[in-house]
């Protein structure tokens, strides 16, 4: 497991790639169940309605698979949809076990406080690294520059941020 941690690691902080990752569904199946259970637990600590943590889960899973598998079937790169699949719920998860406990602090510390402006950064941060590691996935799995994998990243995150928004309204 400490491998697989220090593989999401090193991704992130590009000194490797989805390559090194084993095409796996087993490995894909676990990420997705660590990932779902990072969302279930957000959701239920979290205050307000818990009434769509299915299709949280349902969305922040099925997304990126299909977001993925679209894209490596347009760049006719499909035999990398495992390991970039695996990668990008990875980071997902990666980003997840940062963000929540910022989130949470930011939360009970409120917004309109001074305190507040560190947390936030740290979350604008962390949004950014994220998307700076998508964009090396994606990079990678397309074996294109760090523009098209930026574009890329940035437009699945715009993509999810929408549907969450329509699907998933905040109370």
């Amino acid at each position: 497991m400490r491998q697989l941690a220090k593989a999401f690691f090193d991704i992130a902080i590009w000194r490797r790639t989805p390559a090194h990752l084993p095409a796996s569904l087993f490995l894909l199946a676990l990420v997705s169940a660590a990932a779902a259970l990072l969302d279930v637990a957000g959701a239920l600590l979290l205050p307000g309605p818990n009434d769509k943590i299915v299709l949280q889960v349902a969305l922040d899973l099925g997304l990126p698979l299909a977001f993925a598998w679209a894209v490596l079937r347009l760049a006719r790169r499909r035999q990398r949809f495992l390991q970039t699949a695996i990668a990008l719920i990875g980071m997902g998860v990666l980003v997840d076990l940062v963000a929540f406990p910022a989130d949470a602090l930011l939360r009970v510390v409120g917004t309109d406080r001074f305190a507040s402006i560190p947390l936030a950064i740290l979350l604008y941060a962390g949004l950014i690294w994220y998307l700076l590691a998508c964009a090396h996935i994606w990079r990678a799995a397309l074996d294109s520059g760090v523009i098209l994998g930026g574009v890329i990243s940035l437009g699945f995150f715009v993509l999810s941020t929408a549907l969450a928004q329509q699907l998933l309204p905040q109370a």
